[in-house]
């Protein structure tokens, strides 16, 4: 007997489609309207993940009239119901999908492009999150690599849209729309009940609301936001031949501070060869050279590097300090200790 087709699968299957071709309109060179139609096909992906997920849980994705629900109201579900996504998460996608909808519906405020790269980045990245964990049978299908080229510095979201809340006072702002798209987004989300995104009007007249000396960013969703949820920057990294990338992350208040890429010397890095570490703790070359396949350092990038001599074989190992002393301390540790065995 055949096994029936699940009824989430065309769901999946189409979100999936869908959600290469927000990535291929976005990535689309010197094109009109390609973040209007990334944002769209984002917003449909997950529309249908998030319900093929809640016909999957047996969840009523129907309105009383036969319509199905809206995107919005679907993926709110996947957290307060389900619990799939994080309150961050979910504001994210929201925020996706509150754009999409003034694509859809009205004229898109101009958006500076790290607000849109970063609700992209993350919003594919939990959507790859979520396949993997629930749908491992089509995960395949997206489990790439999609190629993305810039040669321009970017800043980060929390600085674009901080730089929308200094000016959130004056209610007149054309900058304002833009903030509102993002805010009723955020604000929305951590609603359980199956309302609708407040509109501008509403919006502005709560802000109006405010007492004139209140830092009126503290009292918006999309403060909270930008406080809890990390950044995302792409850097591209050229080196040498022979070297590692390093990228140290450091706490600045400068938003604009350049990337800086340390490359690994691997002579000052990983300074001692197999004949090396047997003088200093004192064994013979065979006992180190088992040792370090008995306790897999020889395998482990923390410890060792390998560098290649000849087109054939695995490379020459070379070891850092790191290694030496993790070596010098089991051996003191278990000074019976026979790698031979």
């Amino acid at each position: 007997m055949v096994n029936p087709v699940p009824k989430y699968r065309y769901h999946v299957l189409t979100s999936i489609k869908a959600a290469k071709l927000s990535i291929e309109m976005f990535n689309r060179i010197d094109s009109e309207h390609s973040n209007q139609a990334a944002l769209i096909f984002n917003s449909q992906s997950w529309e249908l993940l998030a319900k093929g997920l809640l016909i999957r849980n047996k969840i009523n994705i129907y309105n009383s009239d036969g319509t199905t629900i809206t995107v919005e109201k679907a993926v709110n579900k996947l957290f307060h119901q389900l619990k799939l996504l994080s309150l961050e998460e979910n504001k994210t996608m929201q925020q996706t999908i509150s754009l999409r909808n003034e694509a859809l519906h009205g004229i898109l405020p101009k958006i500076d492009q790290e607000i849109i790269i970063h609700l992209l980045y993350f919003s594919l990245y939990t959507f790859h999150r979520i396949l993997k964990e629930k749908f491992k049978t089509y995960f395949s299908d997206f489990d790439k690599n999609f190629l993305a080229i810039s040669f321009k510095e970017f800043t980060f979201y929390s600085h674009k849209v901080s730089k929308l809340l200094s000016n959130s006072k004056l209610l007149g702002n054309k900058n304002n729309k833009l903030l509102y798209l993002l805010d009723r987004a955020c604000e929305f989300s951590e609603k359980k009940t199956s309302g609708r995104m407040k509109s501008y009007d509403k919006w502005k007249e709560s802000i109006r609301k405010l007492p004139r000396k209140s830092r009126i960013s503290r009292h918006l969703s999309i403060y909270d936001y930008i406080m809890k949820q990390e950044d995302i920057r792409f850097i591209p990294v050229v080196v040498a031949r022979g070297y590692k990338p390093e990228i140290e992350i450091k706490k600045t208040k400068d938003p604009l501070a350049p990337v800086l890429i340390k490359k690994t010397d691997l002579n000052i890095d990983y300074p001692y060869f197999t004949t090396d570490l047997s003088e200093k703790l004192n064994k013979n070359r065979s006992f180190i050279s088992r040792m370090v396949r008995k306790l897999n350092i020889i395998e482990d990038l923390d410890y060792c590097t390998k560098i290649k001599i000849s087109r054939s074989g695995n490379g020459l190992p070379k070891y850092n300090d790191k290694a030496l002393n993790y070596l010098k301390d089991y051996l003191i540790k278990h000074p019976d200790f026979n790698p031979y065995c």
